[in-house]
Order: structure tokens, then sequence, then C-alpha cells
């Protein structure tokens, strides 16, 4: 499905959904929907609509075949009164045809009508919204191929929150569309979440594989990993959640290899902050989920030696990105609270809706940072201690995430820095095990590369991890402070520039346990 237009004037044209065959055909934009005829029998044989162009009927031509053995209904509106705001169906293969549309199911603002075909194959759906139906294209020959819609906004979404700093104030149940692709393999549905940290995907042809990492208020939860990745390094997505959100894909689907299944070939990832891909080839069908506003919290789809088709489940509401303005607690809608991630953000949780936003909590600047005076400046704060770090590398640090413990509650900093295909998971055994001290090189040359951080070590009272990338350039250490790191701050853009820790000192004999090493978790 595609969005090519998203003004308060043009109008949205979605879609197509269904095959590739027949001819195209695009019957423009119109006042709105007066009738519709449906032939229609194991699939849609043809549709033809009537329209109103200011106050005159307009009758497209009649898109399909016309010969025999079909039935036929009408869609007839009370015009003006009533408008055509939502089409579903499904699409696939019958006997041996190409994909076609195998039915179609209409809603104005006060009727349902249908399903009109036979309810069969890869259901697609365009969601009601505020706004109105105003013209059909698609593809037809013998059947109706693929359809789509010219869409006329008539309402914008309101902000429940007011200005929200790259937060998504939403309400009600999410919502779920698509999926988008072909109709092979098996179904698989992830579920519902309350954001995306991260995706990984494998690539060939097509997609071949794709594993998300969820926030589940507050906890990170990894979904299944969908499709068939042979062995092949994923592209890792990393998303500065919350205050990144993740509003929609985009892609292209078609057959992988010549006369093979349709499946899901190129998927690039639309956060309120950046785009991400295109990843895979985009050739073929176009689409999109953009036609509504709020985050992604979950996917769906089918899977098998690719990714058959994908769909996502979309908590709706305004994302804005302005300032955060909460809202005031009251004793029916009690909040929840919890600190996650750089600058100690904070989600708030009321009747259902959620406002992301950032609150800086001030702190005392610890030892450094050391390396380069790129990228921007970052603080996470101070807490109980440090349970995991993530690096991930290339010639250069290119980022670091950390998990902390806030008295006994985990709490996940935000991705810092923002490159690295080789990634190392230093896991504590916590709270036994503490970290109490962080060396590495960072570039002074700038024909050895930007001013950034080569190289990571990191000492706690059971060992030694690493060191992380090559130790080269200028030596940098914590360890002229005794104590335990309690957090990290330093500077990062594309690299991770510079790094420094706030440091708890031990006080009189209270020192960490004896060193002893074990096996550590890397990777």
């Amino acid at each position: 499905m595609s969005i090519k237009s998203i003004n308060g004037k043009s109008p949205i044209v979605v879609g197509p959904w269904g095959g590739t065959g027949g001819y195209p055909w695009d019957d423009g934009v119109y006042s709105t929907i007066r009738q519709i005829v449906i032939g229609h029998g194991a699939a849609i044989d043809s549709i033809r609509i009537e329209y109103d162009l200011k106050g005159r009927s307009v009758w497209s031509e009649t898109h399909g075949g016309t010969d025999g053995g079909s039935e036929t209904d009408k869609v007839k509106l009370d015009f003006p009164d009533e408008v055509l705001v939502s089409v579903s169906g499904h699409y696939g293969s019958v006997c041996g045809t190409p994909v076609i549309i195998r039915s179609l199911t209409f809603q104005s603002n006060s009727s349902t009508y249908g399903p009109f075909g036979t309810e069969d194959g890869t259901p697609f759906s365009l969601p009601v919204s505020s706004g109105k139906i105003i013209g059909f294209h698609g593809r037809s020959g013998s059947y109706l191929n693929s359809i789509g819609f010219y869409l006329k906004q008539m309402v914008s979404v309101p902000s429940y929150y007011g200005d929200t700093t790259g937060a998504a104030a939403v309400g009600g149940s999410p919502q779920t569309y698509g999926p988008w692709g072909g109709s092979g393999g098996t179904i698989f549905d992830d579920g519902v979440y309350t954001g995306v940290w991260q995706i990984n995907l494998t690539r060939a042809v097509g997609i071949s594989s794709i594993k998300v990492l969820y926030d589940r208020n507050g906890q990170a939860v990894w979904g299944n990993k969908h499709g068939f990745s042979s062995g092949v390094i994923p592209d890792k997505i990393i998303f500065d959640f919350p205050s990144e959100v993740l509003t929609h894909i985009t892609g292209f689907y078609d057959s992988a290899i010549i006369m093979g299944p349709t499946v899901v070939r190129s998927l690039t990832f639309h956060t309120n902050k950046r785009t991400y891909g295109p990843y895979g080839d985009e050739y073929g069908t176009y689409f999109s989920t953009s036609f509504t506003n709020g985050r992604i919290v979950g996917f769906h789809g089918r899977e098998g030696w690719y990714i058959d088709g994908i769909g996502v489940h979309v908590q709706e509401g305004k994302v804005a990105q302005q300032r955060f303005v909460s809202r005031p607690k009251t004793p029916t809608s009690p909040l929840v609270h919890y600190n996650m991630l750089a600058q100690a953000p904070s989600a708030t949780y009321t009747d259902g809706e959620v406002a992301y936003g950032m609150v800086k909590e001030p702190v005392p600047m610890g030892p450094g940072p050391w390396g380069g005076e790129g990228g921007r400046a970052w603080d996470d704060g101070v807490y109980t201690g440090v349970k995991q770090i993530y690096v991930m590398r290339g010639a250069f640090i290119g980022s670091i995430q950390i998990e902390y413990d806030r008295s006994g509650h985990s709490i996940w900093s935000s991705r810092h820095g923002n490159s690295g295909h080789i990634t190392h998971r230093v896991k504590l055994d916590f709270p036994h095990e503490v970290l109490t001290c962080v060396y590495g090189y960072y570039n002074t040359s700038k024909e050895d590369g930007p001013r950034v951080l080569r190289s990571l070590t990191f000492l706690t009272n059971r060992g030694k991890y690493g060191p992380f990338g090559d130790e080269f350039g200028a030596y940098f250490s914590s360890a002229t402070t005794e104590g335990k790191v309690v957090g990290f701050h330093g500077r990062s853009g594309q690299h991770l520039d510079a790094i420094g820790v706030h440091m708890q000192h031990w006080l009189g004999d209270r020192r960490p346990a004896p060193k002893y090493v074990l096996s550590k978790y890397l990777f």
C-alpha cells in the first residue's frame, strides 16, 4: 500500500492491494461516492463506481471482466449525507490464477455493506479515519487484480497532551493493519507491546528474517525470529526509545524468483526523528503504513523461507515534536511511571493513554569525559549500579548502551552513538559483581580518523572484559578514583566521541569481594 501525498488539501493516494497482473486504471478524484456495482463469485470479477462531481453524476468504466457467471450487487449510498470511509477485503489466487481480489467489504459513516466475493486469502484493510474515499484506482483484466483509493482527510487528529517531545500521545486499543505482501508461508503475530527498541533483519533477494526487541512497560522483550536467516549477519536498527518512536514502515513486495511466491522485497523504517533504510531491493509493489498517526507497538505477517507478508499493530494518536507537557494525576487515572534511557526519560500511562517525554535529572558530573569534543553531550545520571553493557563497534566505537539498576528496577539507557556492526555484551553478576573501572583509547590525529573512541575495556571486582576495539591512540582510565561505577556520561553522534563515569566511592572498609575470574557472556 502506498501513501503519495498527505497535506491538508491534497488527497492521500492509498494502495493498491492485490496482484500485479492485468492493466492499471485510475478513476481520479471526485467530490464523493454515490454507488458501487460489484460483480463477484469466487472472486471479484468487476467493479464500477458512480461518483459525484460537484452535484453531477459521473460513472467510471467497468474495471474487470464482464462475461457471465457472476453475481451482481449494488451498494447505493444515501448521497450526500452518507460517505464511504473504509474498504477491506482479501486477495489471493483461485485455481492457479494470478493474485486477484477475492472479496470486498465497504463501510460508510452509517452502515457496512458486504462481504462480496469469497473471504479467502490475505486480508487487507483501509482503516476508518477522519476522511472519506473520493476515488478508486487499481489493476484489472479478466478479474479485479488490485484496488486502491484516494482518501480526503476531513479532520486532523488531536494531540491529547498538547506539545510533546518526540511523543506519541495515544488512547484506546491498538489497531491492526495489513499484512502487505504474499499469501504464502504461515501466519505469525508478535502481539502488542508499548514500543519498539530494536529490529534485526536479514535479507537475500527479499527480506529473509526479522526479529524485534519490544518495550513492555519499561522491560525489554524479544519477539520470536520470523523467517530463515541461514547464519547471515543481520542488519540492526536501534531506536533511541522512548524519545524516538517507530511511526510507520514502507517497503516493496514482489516475487523473489521468477514465477515464485510473493514476498517482502524491502523495508524502510520511519520514526519521529529519522528514516532507516531501505533494507533490500525496492522492486515491485510499494506499500506504506503512514495513513494513520501513532506509533507501531507490534508486528504480524506471514513467514517461510522469507518474510512473505508484514503488518503492524498501531497505537494511534498524535506524534508531536515539541516540549513535553505532562498530564496531571487524578484519583481515577493512576499514573505508572518508569524511568529508562538517557537523561531519565519517563513514560506516563493514564486511562490507556501513553505520553513519552524527556525529563532531565540534574546530577553532579563525574570523572571525564575522555575523548573528542564532537557529537552532543549526554548524561545518564546516577543509579544503584550497572547490570550489563552493549558495545557496538567497527573501525571505531560506534555506540554504547547500558542497563542500570535503580533500587531493584532495571533501567536501560538510550543508545549513545549510531554506528557499528560488531556487538559485544558485558553481563555482570549484579549485585555481587560491580564495575570498578573503565579504560580505553581514542583518536588524537586527523590522519587516523575522527577524534572518537577506538577501544573500551571494563574492569570489575571479578575480572576484565575487553578490550573491545583497537588499542591505538591516546590512553585514558577512570582508575584514579576508587569505588564503583554508577552511571555514564559523554558525547556521541555517529560514533561514541567521549565517555566519562559517575563513581560511588568506597566508605571505610566497605570494599567489593575479592577478584576471581568467571566465564563471561561476550559476543
